[in-house]
């Protein structure tokens, strides 16, 4: 079964300013949302704690979906590398409180590339990997930044990392931003994919600082039922994830309730 699921990042809305996401939450549950990827940075942030996360989640009828941490396991520090593996456990812990079987890692893909750079962070991913492991749960990271951005470099990603539990959010918005296609990624990923990221992008008018702007679910690329059917064939069972970034552009309400409207379309 594929569930809509929305990425909990912050406590800000479209406009950049601090809003009631509890509100929110509860208004996106009324038009489909049935859990929420929860991030260590939004609830550091906002002195909530797993527990207390948890307890939000039930009151509102959601599930978490999934646990979240920053990590740096590119560096070549070894305490940067210790502090990550430390976070690693920490999100292990967090797993087991809000019962969810999927620890996700995010950080060091924006300001590192290059081989060293990239062999590093897979000596790096080995080690949470197999902590992850070890507790039973999935693993993953998502296409981003300058590194492991692309299907052949993630497909690469995971021959290197030889943690059976190793696995990929495919976001389908970064693949665009980063010159790759997802239409063509999701191919060659599909049967390691674990948590989809939905964001759309349109090309931007000439002379625009981007070449693509955000724009709501449903509009511009990729196509999300052609990444939906994709992974059905495989037979995945797990969340898409709506991520509300891009401002009033990407229309997030409209976007969650068109985004449970290509899931209810699922015989």
């Amino acid at each position: 079964m594929i569930k809509t699921g929305v990425m909990l990042m912050s406590n800000r809305g479209p406009d950049g300013q601090p809003w009631d996401w509890r509100e929110a939450l509860k208004r996106w549950k009324g038009l489909g949302l049935a859990g929420v990827d929860v991030f260590h940075g939004m609830l550091k942030a906002n002195n909530e704690t797993p527990t207390s996360i948890k307890r939000v989640l039930d009151d509102l009828g959601l599930e978490p979906t999934v646990y979240c941490v920053p990590t740096n396991l590119v560096s070549p520090d070894p305490a940067d590398r210790a502090t990550s593996l430390d976070t690693i456990r920490a999100g292990i812990d967090a797993c087991g409180v809000l019962g969810v079987k999927h620890l996700f890692s995010h950080g060091g893909q924006h300001n590192n590339e290059g081989e060293d750079a990239f062999l590093r962070y897979m000596d790096g991913l080995n080690e949470a990997a197999e902590l992850v492991r070890e507790a039973g749960l999935l693993f993953s990271i998502e296409n981003a930044g300058k590194m492991c951005n692309s299907g052949a470099s993630l497909a690469r990603t995971l021959d290197l990392v030889k943690q059976p539990n190793m696995r990929i959010t495919f976001d389908g918005g970064n693949f665009i931003t980063c010159g790759d296609e997802p239409h063509e990624a999701i191919m060659t990923l599909r049967a390691k994919v674990a948590h989809v990221h939905v964001k759309s992008h349109v090309p931007a008018p000439p002379g625009s600082p981007r070449p693509y702007l955000y724009c709501p679910t449903g509009v511009g690329h990729p196509d999300y039922r052609f990444i939906r059917d994709r992974l059905i064939e495989v037979g995945y069972s797990g969340w898409m994830s709506f991520e509300p970034e891009g401002g009033f552009d990407s229309k997030w309400d409209q976007s969650i309730k068109t985004l449970a409207g290509i899931i209810a379309e699922i015989k």
